[in-house]
Parts: structure tokens; C-alpha cells; sequence
């Protein structure tokens, strides 16, 4: 009976296997069927490790996107991919572990990558040099444009403080280019634990003109903002956030990328390397726009910026808002949003 019963099992993997490479699984989205005798599409493979949230949304609206009138768009979980790993023309991955997967399986077709941190890609870059296929498109507010921002809210500072922990060792490498180029000052202090940030922050404050957060949970977390927060308003010292939700809580203001934005920035991207077969490019979204926390800002006697101005700004600067790094800025088929 056992035997029978492995027997069995064995048949239903080869069964799944063989059916997902004929394309029949349910999670494989495609906008429209193909007549008997046309021609198989060629295939955009989309690689999430759980496909959930934002992982689901984005993966769904690109799979009925305009993509899928040329390409058939097949979702697939990582632990399948390892597996079937199904011949593509393009792989989007979404996430930190299907893009380590790639790098360390030494994939080298044309590669997306998108829904990780600029910090995400510097680690794993550090430790498996990516091929020149991979692209990648970064979540966490752009460095330059979190910069920019903050002088343009204080034109007359001086000088910008950040701290940093052992657990986000390339944080400062992404400001470096825009505080040269506004001329700033950088104060940094670095942080071992939490316990130490009530105690460093209004020195750091004190010394600063406006404060640069970044999402590194040993300093910003549930026990530690309150305290920050507090002390930087106390202070009378601008905070610029590392997300929407930080702004609602007090920060005074943040760039952000909503899903849909990224989306828009996901398909005209794929479509460009699909097409006109660009290099590889590594940046944040080309697409993004400005959150602030009116009530604190008016506070402090800040004139909002616009997203026009902020951006007239970074081109003036030369930083297009990109890392100059040998990247390359992919134009857009719109005006930003």
C-alpha cells in the first residue's frame, strides 16, 4: 500500500509539472487565448516568493496590462520556478529572495527586478556580482530626492544629519552625490542598538539643520520613533521621512512611489527591454510624487515644495534623480505622475 501511495505522488508531481509548462495553471494571467494556428507568445515570467498585497497587485495588473498583448505573462511562485524554471524572454521578480535566487542560480537572461530596497541590492550585489542582464527598479525613497527636498524646504541650511546602524553599512553611499552637489554638511552618528537613539538624536539634531531618516528599524521603530519625534519637534528640526506613514506621524515631509506608479514604471520599463533592447539600469522609480504633514510643516513655517519645482531642482544639480553611478535613466512614455 505504501508503495502504491508514493507511486502515486510521484505521478501527481509529474502531472503538475508537466502541466504547468503547458501553461494551464491557474496562476499563469493571460489577457487573451490563442487561436489554433497562431504562433506561441513568447512569455514574461513573473517570480514572487507568495504572491500576497502588493506582490498580488502588481503581478495581476501587469499580467492585464498592454504586455499581454504581445507576451503571455505567467505568475509563478519561487519554489516552482526552481523547479520548471520555464524559458522567458523576461523574468520581473518581486522581492528580496527570487532576486537572490537568480543572482546565486546564475540566470543570465533578462532580469527585472523590483519591490527591494536600494540597500537590498547593494547586499546582495556585494557578495554575487550581478550579470549584466539584471535591471532593477528600487522602492525606498529615492536618496537625492529625499536630499533636494530638504534644502528646498530650508533653503538656508548648512547642514544634514543622518544616523546609521551596522545593519545598513551602504546607506550613506546613496546621498553622497547630492550633498555634494547642495553643498551640505553631513553630520552622522552611528547606532549599535536602539537604546542608544533617545540619547543621540537631539545631539545629532542640534547639529543639524534638517534631519535625513531612513527605514533601518534598529533606529525608527515602535519604542524609538515617539521619543524622536517629540524631540525633533521640541527642537523645532524637520525630519524628512522614509514613508508616507512616518509624514502621517509627525515627520514632516517624504518623495514616495505608490504601487500604481511603480506599475506604470514595471510596464513601460519591460516594454523597453523588450523592444529597444536598452542596457541594464539600476534606479529608483522614475515615477514619484511628494507627502506632507501640513499641520507640522505650518508649524515650522514651511513653504510646501511642488514636485515641478523639486524636479527642475535635481535636473539643475545634474542628478536627474537618479545614482550617476554608471546607470542609465530610462525615459518615460508619459509625464511623470
Amino acid at each position: 500500500m505504501d508503495c502504491f501511495l508514493r507511486a502515486f505522488k510521484t505521478y501527481n508531481k509529474l502531472l503538475l509539472a508537466l502541466f504547468l509548462l503547458a501553461g494551464g495553471f491557474p496562476f499563469a494571467y493571460t489577457a487573451q487565448e490563442q487561436g489554433e494556428n497562431s504562433p506561441p507568445q513568447k512569455q514574461i515570467t513573473i517570480i514572487a516568493q507568495h504572491f500576497s498585497s502588493n506582490y498580488s497587485t502588481i503581478a495581476k495588473s501587469l499580467s492585464l496590462s498592454s504586455l499581454a498583448d504581445d507576451y503571455r505573462i505567467v505568475n509563478i511562485s519561487l519554489e516552482d520556478w526552481k523547479i520548471l524554471k520555464p524559458q522567458s524572454e523576461l523574468i520581473i521578480s518581486l522581492g528580496y529572495s527570487p532576486l537572490e535566487e537568480l543572482l546565486k542560480s546564475e540566470y543570465q537572461g533578462p532580469v527585472l527586478a523590483a519591490l527591494i530596497t536600494s540597500q537590498e541590492w547593494k547586499e546582495l550585489v556585494s557578495q554575487i556580482p550581478p550579470p549584466s542582464s539584471i535591471s532593477a527598479i528600487f522602492y525606498d525613497p529615492d536618496p537625492q530626492r529625499q536630499i533636494v527636498l530638504g534644502k528646498l524646504l530650508l533653503p538656508l541650511s548648512k547642514s544634514v544629519g543622518v544616523m546609521y546602524s551596522m545593519d545598513s553599512p551602504y546607506f550613506l553611499e546613496g546621498y553622497e552625490s547630492a550633498i555634494n552637489a547642495t553643498g551640505l554638511n553631513l553630520q552622522t552618528i552611528q547606532i549599535k542598538q536602539a537604546s542608544e537613539v533617545a540619547r543621540q538624536f537631539p545631539a545629532l539634531s542640534q547639529n543639524s539643520d534638517f534631519i535625513i531618516a531612513q527605514p533601518d528599524p534598529v533606529i525608527y521603530n515602535s519604542q524609538t520613533l515617539p521619543r524622536v519625534l517629540l524631540s525633533s519637534y521640541r527642537q523645532r528640526k524637520v525630519i524628512i521621512g522614509y514613508s508616507v506613514g512616518l509624514v502621517n506621524a509627525g515627520a514632516v515631509a517624504t518623495t514616495f512611489t505608490t504601487p500604481e506608479m511603480l506599475i506604470d514604471d514595471l510596464r513601460e520599463s519591460a516594454n523597453k527591454m523588450l523592444t529597444h533592447g536598452f542596457k541594464n539600469f539600476i534606479r529608483h522609480s522614475a515615477y514619484y510624487d511628494i507627502k506632507y504633514n501640513s499641520e507640522v510643516a505650518r508649524s515650522l513655517g514651511l513653504d510646501m515644495v511642488s514636485k515641478e519645482t523639486l524636479q527642475s531642482e535635481l535636473n539643475k544639480l545634474n542628478l536627474s534623480a537618479y545614482e550617476e553611478n554608471n546607470l542609465e535613466q530610462i525615459p518615460s512614455e508619459k509625464d511623470q505622475l
